[in-house]
């Protein structure tokens, strides 16, 4: 996008895309949205430009923020959960309610969960734990991630548009 509109607008819309897919995720109950950093030493510059854009207030932890709804958390150790998810952030149609639908199962008879992204890559991978390399992979269906101008006109075009340019208005605002 930096190529078709510069880097100013390519940002933006960065941000919104961002802000978008993490409002899909709030209230994913019994989760904690872990976002990786990088740089690793930008997260003290994301926490001041992403907590409040979620929510008004939160309570803090550790690099773990509170917030009704949210439990995000900025680093640490993952190995203590039973399910690890990642999850694409340039793709806003991956809500709470496809994660949680994702899910049901996993580590009790399915072990593992791709979600194709339409041009390549995932938009999700989770797995049990203890899941050996040799187990069937549950598939969903494919998703969007907005990579490029021409995926973002796609997205403003679908139902999500209305949030996603939401999100953008409030990026020019701040």
């Amino acid at each position: 996008m930096a190529v078709d509109h510069g880097p100013e607008e390519a940002a933006r819309r960065y941000r919104a895309i961002v802000i978008t897919t993490l409002r899909q995720l709030r209230g994913l109950a019994d989760a904690r949205l872990r976002l990786d950093i990088d740089p690793p030493d930008a997260d003290e510059a994301v926490r001041f430009w992403l907590l409040p854009r979620l929510a008004k207030q939160w309570h803090a932890h550790d690099s773990v923020y509170r917030s009704e709804g949210w439990v995000i958390d900025f680093g640490g150790d993952s190995e203590n959960f039973q399910i690890q998810a990642v999850g694409e952030i340039l793709c806003p149609n991956l809500g709470a309610r496809w994660v949680h639908a994702a899910l049901l199962g996993l580590g009790h008879g399915t072990h593992r969960i791709l979600g194709p992204a339409r041009e390549g890559g995932h938009y999700l991978r989770a797995q049990a734990a203890d899941t050996s390399e040799n187990v069937p992979t549950r598939l969903l269906p494919e998703l969007p991630i907005i990579q490029s101008s021409a995926h973002w006109s796609e997205a403003l075009d679908s139902p999500l548009g209305p949030a996603l340019k939401r999100a953008w208005e409030e990026e020019e605002a701040n």
